[in-house]
């Protein structure tokens, strides 16, 4: 899964998208969902809220959003198939984070890429009738040696692979399209258990965290 994330936006990278010039956005160490985040949507940063929630979900006990999709799910389950056919977007990171139990505690982890600053994850969108959208970032299983840490991760796209994303092929053949993901430029490092807590934003969120020797 991924549950909390870390953005801060590259006009660089993100040259192809048409608003970049005028887009405003706070950079943002410790995303959780129910945030506020930028999406790429008709090649248009726009802001959305992160988790989607169907109507069925809110008539439960103490509903969460859902802001991963599973990439396995996909041409399957009704919630997100249609989303599929017609809401794809891309969502920007520049990191995320996962959790690993050690020691009976829950360890946080920093995911990043070494060589960029900007990660493109494939996500669904959805409109609600007041106009207010709602987004989800498609996950994967995760791949040696990310799983050491999480069984899952958010499925990035290359360039190819967001072109065809982004078209206008059957899903059949997109879906097909994403299924190879390459990790081998992402990294991951430890990091202090500050960022649990999800009013902390600060950059030192990302830092590789040191034993202190006594």
């Amino acid at each position: 899964m991924c549950g909390r994330y870390y953005l801060e936006i590259s006009k660089e990278n993100m040259s192809f998208v048409s608003n970049i010039d005028t887009f405003e956005y706070k950079t943002n160490y410790n995303i959780s969902p129910q945030s506020t985040v930028p999406a790429i949507i008709n090649n248009e940063l726009v802001n959305t809220t992160w988790g989607y929630f169907p109507g069925w979900l809110k008539e439960q006990d103490n509903p969460r959003p859902l802001f991963n999709s599973r990439y396995e799910s996909l041409l399957e389950k009704k919630t997100f198939t249609s989303a599929f056919r017609n809401n794809r977007c891309l969502i920007p990171l520049s990191g995320w984070y996962e959790w690993r139990t050690e020691n009976d505690l829950r360890q946080p982890y920093f995911f990043y890429n070494k060589e960029n600053l900007q990660i493109f994850t494939a996500g669904l969108f959805w409109r609600r009738s007041n106009g207010d959208i709602e987004t989800s970032i498609i996950t994967r299983e995760a791949v040696p040696p990310l799983d050491t840490i999480h069984n899952r991760s958010p499925l990035i796209l290359n360039t190819s692979q967001i072109e065809s994303w982004l078209s206008d092929k059957e899903v059949d053949l997109i879906y097909d399209d994403i299924k190879n993901v390459n990790y081998e430029d992402i990294l991951f490092h430890k990091v202090d258990t500050a960022v649990n807590n999800t009013k902390n934003i600060n950059a030192s969120l990302i830092n590789k965290y040191e034993e202190v020797p006594f």
